[in-house]
């Protein structure tokens, strides 16, 4: 398997690149030079040794890689027990080796994530009473339609999978951010509520934040999601609140205690008192049967019971970078979060169907037409910094599924949905201020350019656009 072969997998099977923490589902490729090179150094020197998986790209197992490996995952000993050397076989298989440089077994590569023991099933065994799962604050940013959402939803398809999300309706929370969301929508606000002998009543109606954080109170075996789409389209400060505080989470090491709880890794290193939202968390405990005191919180939370960030909720959220000037995200918001850039890429076997859709009324397809107009668009912003946010994302536009006369099924994308959609937006937005180099001199405007292409296609319209 080549590289990016191998990146492709992992990432539909919800495994993501490590950036600094030693994480479930994380992975590294490192070739053999590069580790036998480090293999004596500090254990901070390569972010590559902190991950889940640590894949060698081009050699095959020998005595120095493994005693190197042995001696990489004895000075750590929570490493040594989660993670895996995956080495390279014939037939696109990996043999697995523990931290003792241990052969385990000789499987694919998908699994091997799936089959082996990772970080949280360590713990576990460890210390049953604590809770084992670590947080993620991660935000994918891209341009418009390259794949961020689509990410997120593989992300938890991998974990339904793992058996760690049982019911995706309570263990899974999503928002879309915008510029009228508030605080008051995200968190909660009071409300009045009609008596039904009359007068009016008021109560706290919970948010979704509030409603995934109770729940991952009250739950903390399990792992629990609040996914945030275009997190930069809505005033993310002014939307999170003091909750902003509560993203700086304690690392492994680290705690303190307060009113008799001790928070350790992956909780939030500082706290918030919020009456209402104390009391949804309260309540959700309280209703919440337990089948043994394992699945209890190991907090005692009281009415006085500051609020934080419990280590099994994580954050993911989505970002187009296209989008930066609605609200941009300071450096104090960015530097809590880890982020990922998602490749806006039609490389590989799995985008085929993309990449071969036809466009109605033409002979060109859409991975022609996007490589060409991408092209393009760098070509006329070459002198712009923010020239590749710009770019028609890979999925920008998804084609029906239809069917040939002899049978064969293909994708299409109407001509009509496709002037609406990808033409609309190279006028007002991509080609903005270079509409006369870019378009004939017949298109006027947006609904004539739609009109030409409708008629005539794409010689209609561009200037000199080739495919």
């Amino acid at each position: 398997m080549t590289a990016y072969e191998i990146e492709s997998l992992l990432q539909r099977l919800g495994v993501r690149e490590t950036k600094a923490e030693t994480y479930p589902n994380t992975y590294s490729l490192v070739s053999g030079a590069s580790f036998l090179a480090q293999q004596v150094n500090n254990r901070d020197s390569a972010s590559w040794k902190k991950a889940e998986y640590i894949i060698l790209t081009d050699s095959p197992a020998s005595n120095s890689i493994l005693n190197g490996w042995k001696r990489l995952t004895e000075r750590d000993p929570l490493p040594s027990a989660i993670q895996k050397l995956c080495v390279p076989t014939d037939d696109d298989l990996f043999d697995v080796y523990d931290a003792q440089g241990q052969f385990v077994k000789t499987s694919s590569l998908r699994n091997i994530v799936r089959h082996t023991p990772d970080i949280i099933d360590v713990l576990n065994k460890r210390n049953s009473s604590a809770c084992s799962l670590t947080p993620t604050q991660l935000i994918y940013y891209g341009v418009p339609g390259c794949g961020k959402s689509k990410k997120i939803t593989d992300l938890l398809e991998a974990a339904k999978l793992h058996g760690d999300i049982t019911d995706e309706e309570t263990q899974v929370a999503r928002v879309v951010f915008h510029p009228e969301y508030t605080n008051a929508e995200f968190v909660g606000q009071v409300m009045p509520m009609v008596k039904p002998a009359g007068g009016v009543d008021y109560h706290f109606a919970a948010g979704p934040f509030t409603r995934i954080l109770a729940r991952a109170y009250a739950n903390p075996t399990k792992p629990y999601y609040l996914i945030i789409e275009e997190i930069n389209r809505g005033n993310a400060a002014a939307i999170f609140g003091e909750i902003f505080q509560l993203l700086d989470r304690h690392k492994k090491g680290e705690s303190d205690s307060v009113g008799g709880n001790t928070y350790t890794a992956g909780w939030s290193k500082y706290f918030v008192d919020h009456v209402d939202v104390n009391g949804i968390i309260r309540k959700e405990i309280s209703d919440t049967q337990y089948e043994s005191d394992a699945e209890k919180p190991t907090v005692n939370f009281t009415a006085n019971t500051a609020i934080r960030l419990p280590p099994n909720l994580s954050i993911y959220a989505t970002m187009n970078t296209s989008d930066q000037n609605v609200f941009t995200l300071d450096n104090a918001f960015k530097r809590r979060f880890d982020s990922e850039l998602i490749r806006n890429s039609l490389e590989g076997a799995e985008h085929d169907a993309q990449r071969e859709t036809k466009i109605e009324g033409t002979e060109v397809t859409w991975g022609k037409f996007w490589k060409a107009i991408n092209d393009l668009i760098l070509e006329k912003h070459s002198s712009m910094t923010s020239s590749e946010d710009k770019r028609l994302g890979a999925y920008f536009i998804v084609g029906e599924e239809k069917t040939a006369e002899d049978g064969t099924t293909y994708r299409e994308i109407l001509k009509k949905l496709f002037g609406e959609k990808v033409l609309e937006y190279l006028w007002d937005d991509a080609f903005k201020y270079k509409r006369k180099e870019v378009f004939k001199e017949e298109c006027k405007s947006v609904e004539s350019l739609i009109e030409k292409f409708t008629s005539g296609g794409f010689p209609a319209v561009f200037k000199n656009l080739e495919f």
